[in-house]
């Protein structure tokens, strides 16, 4: 099919020449910049007017959150509390449910038991989070020694 003259040819052997072993079959890896027809192809045409213009380079603002109230510190606490009592009640409750669907030999075990241990344990760990969410101070001392002497 391919003549020694052609152009497909000559770049199989000056690819074989520098080495390159995938150089079998794989066209588009050995076409020259020259005669590749995308190299020549202008694809701006394909962008819309404001994409050809000239544009500030984007400034990036972070997001800053303010300072939260006491209300919404002690809801993200609770939500915290209820998140990580659900996921670890929901891993006992896999552990448990695999035991008993196995001794039991009833795979509707595993579900049930997730999500009842998963519920129960967020809404202790929750309900714990309620009490952590009256604390005034957050950083309380637990010892009453008085804190101007040096050792």
């Amino acid at each position: 099919n391919h003549s020694p003259s052609s152009s497909w040819t000559r770049r199989v052997w000056k690819a074989r020449e520098l080495g390159t072993a995938r150089a079998r079959g794989t066209r588009a890896l050995m076409a020259d910049k020259e005669d590749d027809k995308y190299e020549a192809e202008d694809f701006s045409k394909y962008l819309p007017e404001s994409a050809k213009k000239d544009q500030p380079a984007q400034k990036w603002q972070f997001y800053q959150p303010e300072q939260s109230s006491r209300v919404n510190q002690c809801f993200q606490r609770i939500k915290n509390g209820a998140m990580l009592g659900g996921a670890l009640g929901g891993s006992f409750g896999f552990l448990y449910g695999t035991y008993a669907a196995i001794a039991y030999r009833h795979i509707l075990y595993i579900p049930i038991s997730v999500v009842q241990a998963g519920f129960g344990f967020g809404l202790f760990l929750a309900c714990g989070m309620v009490i952590r969410c009256d604390d005034q101070l957050p950083n309380r001392r637990l010892t009453n020694f008085p804190t101007d002497h040096v050792d």
